[in-house]
């Protein structure tokens, strides 16, 4: 009977174990955007993932390693499904685009991305080596990705001649003025309609702006 009920336990340690580095990030995640990069201590962390100080260690070398780990649980799968939707993708190159910056504003909005961006606006200027990464692992790989889908459209005719470059910048600006918004004046002014409405009309305005034949705006 002893060894049929260590055989039952077994597993439960072993999931509880696994599940150990999520539940750090979860937490790390959640603390980071509560109290900045700077003020966040792994302490706090390992009290709210339920572990010691000592367990952090086990998976992330410093709180540098636990950041980046707890960003790339964000983005990464953002980025994987942006790039899968550009490769899949069957009907025009204008609905690829419109496709592609929903996904992201539905990232944004209703995940933790936009806690995520207002963590970076506030804390890179004084980490230079965290604004490297994120633009290194995740702004410059997006960006790659509307540059060759804008000059996709070009080839084919469907976008006006432009620098990709700079547009595929500018098409994502309204997201960030949304997170600013968002974060910065939404609770002491409110915001005007709301930002999804703010988003659409956006939207329409550069679909007119990339198309070579323009788009009617909705009524």
């Amino acid at each position: 009977m002893v060894v049929e009920t260590q055989d039952k336990r077994a597993p439960r340690w072993r999931r509880r174990k696994e599940a150990r580095p999520a539940e750090i990030l979860t937490a790390a995640l959640e603390i980071f955007g509560e109290r900045g990069y700077e003020s966040t201590r792994l302490v706090d962390v390992a009290r709210r993932a339920g572990c010691t100080k000592g367990t952090i260690f086990l998976y992330y070398e410093n709180k540098t390693e636990l950041f980046k780990a707890a960003v790339r649980e964000v983005m990464l799968p953002l980025v994987l499904e942006t790039e899968k939707l550009a490769e899949t993708h069957r009907g025009t190159t204008l609905e690829l685009i419109e496709a592609l910056l929903r996904l992201r504003w539905d990232h944004m909005m209703r995940n933790r991305l936009s806690g995520l961006v207002k963590l970076m606006l506030a804390e890179t200027r004084s980490y230079p080596e965290l604004a490297r990464f994120y633009n290194d692992e995740f702004i410059a790989r997006n960006q790659s990705l509307l540059q060759r889908v804008l000059q996709q459209g070009i080839d084919r005719g469907e976008f006006r001649p432009m620098n990709v470059v700079q547009v595929a910048r500018f098409v994502v600006a309204p997201m960030m003025f949304a997170t600013v918004w968002r974060h910065a004046f939404e609770h002491a002014v409110g915001t005007p309609g709301t930002l999804e409405d703010y988003f659409e009309s956006a939207l329409v305005v550069m679909l007119a702006g990339l198309s070579a034949g323009g788009v009617t705006a909705p009524a």
